[in-house]
């Protein structure tokens, strides 16, 4: 697999982003966390997060599923948020995005809690792959707003799911395809709330260098007024068979 990566500060004052590509011998996967709450307590949160994420799949017990090792993992991470935040009053309230995929050559699965997002574009075509656990997505999906409308909603940032914010929390989680060339986009809403998705499509379509895609994205998202942290993580599939 072929990884990169680039997370921005933007207009704010602490990034509360964070993200995971794998180290040698770790296990195969990527990750974009978006945190939330009072003074730092996003960043706890979101390093916190990817922290027990990343400890859980590289210690799992054999025989797991990816769904069922990947939702174990997310539970337990946001158990140990949810216990925190109740136990300290620094960190009332904080929460978390998570959107991640683990990923083999032939199949990629894929996890997610609010509004961070993965993409994949097969060389033809970007897909959105995860919906957005948002106030703004459950008025499109009811039919009350335009996607279009959804991006100047005064309320567009407001998320319905995160990460250490109830005792419990299900991630959306299932199963994917994905060839030899295909890219994995993984990003905060800090990119993904600034930028179309058809900008997105042609950047990738035109960079085949993954870094500079990264860049190109968070450039554009940065001259389109971003107000958020911005983080993007990409992956190209080079070990599926041809």
């Amino acid at each position: 697999m072929i990884y990169a990566y680039r997370s921005d500060t933007g207009l704010r004052k602490h990034n509360e982003d964070s993200y995971y590509i794998p180290g040698e011998g770790e296990y195969a996967a990527v990750i974009v966390a978006d945190g939330m709450g009072g003074h730092l307590a996003g960043e706890v949160a979101s390093a916190m997060c990817i922290d027990r994420v990343v400890r859980y799949i590289n210690n799992c017990p054999g025989g797991m599923s990816s769904i069922a090792l990947l939702r174990q993992a997310i539970n337990d991470a946001n158990r140990d948020i949810f216990d925190l935040a109740m136990t300290d009053d620094r960190y009332t309230g904080m929460g978390t995005t998570i959107v991640m995929a683990l990923l083999n050559p032939q199949k990629y699965t894929v996890a997610n809690i609010g509004d961070s997002r993965l993409y994949h574009y097969d060389g033809q075509k970007l897909r959105r792959v995860t919906r957005d656990h948002s106030y703004v997505q459950e008025l499109v999906s009811a039919g009350l707003i335009t996607e279009e409308q959804a991006k100047e909603h005064p309320q567009r940032n407001l998320v319905t799911r995160a990460v250490g914010t109830s005792r419990f929390e299900k991630a959306d989680v299932s199963v994917k395809s994905w060839n030899m060339g295909d890219v994995l986009m993984l990003c905060s809403d800090g990119l993904c709330g600034s930028v179309d998705d058809k900008d997105i499509e042609r950047i990738i379509r035109a960079t085949p260098d993954l870094l500079d895609c990264c860049d190109l994205l968070t450039e554009l998202a940065l001259r389109n007024g971003s107000s958020d942290n911005i983080t993007v993580v990409m992956v190209r599939n080079s070990e599926a068979e041809a």
